[in-house]
């Protein structure tokens, strides 16, 4: 007999939001994984004793959260999280608890930003990779990438103001034609005119800079993310967003470095580093390795330099300080070079692949394809809260597995399969679902 559904609309129905949640889903493991202690004593002095009290900020910093997890935006996140059992679950929502208004959420996450808070999330999430043995941190991947602006290129124009020209008496210049006012933003004329980055700014988004990763690639409005993550784990340990800029990978990454060297534990210890060719910057490689990391960088020569000497001395203090600068270049280099002949070497620059990895699986999955809004900090925001979805779902398939540091420890997609055979030279690599 064919059966048919009448609607019955009950006036009451007892649901447990805790049963409609399946035992293995992701939310679940990241629920699980999830340790937000530290969050209130972090944002407590931004708020004042008195008056309105605000939304809880672990319910909005969960609400943040699944916006990065699943790629939603604040529009479309406040109308799942207002129909989604899951995400109410998440966020500790009861049915009949109001969602967070969007405009709550946006002005939450960006205060939060303006003082500092999204790193110092990042750092006590990354903490708490290593406390509970996720993290090995004896390598280490640095790289960047190209993250698209939310701006065309006719929206460029002309830094500064267009000096007018003042009318003059005489009757010839009264003859003249008028001449045509300055190309604006907004209506292109492309023909003869030269764009970079010295003479113009998109009028959408000034701190957006023309950029392109290579020769034959598109030239775009961009800015560029960094990360520095801990290979075997896929732990991603420091998160910047700066201009794309062509010196900004070397200069932000000796910052992102120095600042990973003192997080992780044994600070002392020497630590292996893989980076492409665009790191073999001779500042880069002199202060890589007085921090204590050994580069795997190729070089465009690979036969040792001899370190340059002087017949005549100086009293100079600029030309000493020149001459001691190009002394320690020459020995970083070849320090690079005699790395570079160990049979790791082949190894870890195979390894470099995984951190273009994580930037594969935050453009595909977690909106790091394009800018989610404009200007730089907020380019930051997505960045920092990217790594930190990232580094949840690392920590959530580790514990989910019950895998000891150093066995099977990293590198999980999003079915809770083992990406990473630490014992095999030839790795096989496969694409991250979710």
């Amino acid at each position: 007999m064919l059966g048919k559904q009448s609607p019955q609309n009950a006036l009451f129905q007892y649901v447990n939001l805790e049963d409609l949640i399946p035992e293995n889903h992701l939310l679940r493991r990241i629920d699980r994984a999830l340790d937000l202690s530290f969050l209130r004593p972090m944002v407590e002095p931004l708020y004042v004793s008195e008056g309105r009290p605000s939304i809880d900020p672990e319910v909005a910093f969960r609400a943040m959260l699944l916006g990065y997890l699943f790629n939603l935006n604040d529009h479309r996140l406040h109308q799942e999280l207002t129909m989604h059992a899951g995400y109410r679950w998440f966020c500790r929502l009861d049915f009949n608890d109001p969602v967070p208004d969007r405009s709550t959420l946006i002005k939450t996450r960006e205060r939060w930003a303006k003082a500092g808070l999204l790193d110092s999330i990042l750092a006590q999430i990354v903490q708490q990779c290593i406390e509970r043995g996720l993290v090995q941190g004896d390598t280490l991947a640095i790289d960047g990438t190209q993250i698209p602006a939310r701006a065309a290129v006719n929206s460029l124009e002309r830094i500064g103001t267009v000096l007018q020209m003042e009318e003059s008496d005489s009757d010839e210049d009264d003859d003249e034609p008028p001449s045509s006012p300055p190309r604006q933003a907004g209506n292109p004329d492309f023909h003869g005119e030269r764009f970079s980055n010295a003479t113009h700014r998109s009028k959408t988004d000034p701190d957006a800079r023309l950029y392109r990763k290579g020769k034959g690639k598109e030239t775009r409005l961009s800015y560029l993310g960094h990360y520095v993550a801990d290979v075997p784990s896929g732990v991603i340990l420091a998160a910047e967003a700066t201009l794309a800029t062509g010196d900004a990978e070397t200069q932000v990454g000796r910052r992102l470095l120095a600042q990973v060297q003192q997080q992780l534990p044994h600070p002392s210890q020497r630590r292996k580093l893989a980076a492409d060719k665009g790191y073999a910057e001779k500042n880069f490689l002199k202060e890589t390795i007085e921090l204590g990391f050994d580069p795997h960088i190729a070089l465009q020569k690979e036969e040792e330099e001899p370190i340059p000497t002087w017949k005549r001395r100086t009293f100079s203090l600029d030309r000493l300080r020149r001459r001691k600068l190009k002394v320690q270049w020459a020995k970083a280099r070849n320090t690079v070079r005699q790395l570079n002949r160990q049979p790791i070497t082949a190894y870890v620059r195979h390894l470099r692949k995984r951190i273009e990895h994580l930037f594969a699986e935050g453009k595909e999955w977690h909106g790091l394809d394009r800018a989610r809004g404009r200007r730089l900090w907020r380019i930051q925001i997505q960045t920092r809260m990217t790594a930190i979805t990232q580094n949840l779902k690392r920590m959530a398939h580790f514990l989910h597995r019950h895998s000891p540091a150093g066995e099977g420890a990293g590198w999980f997609n999003m079915t809770g399969q083992s990406l990473w055979p630490p014992n095999q030279l030839s790795v096989s690599f496969q694409r991250a679902e979710i």
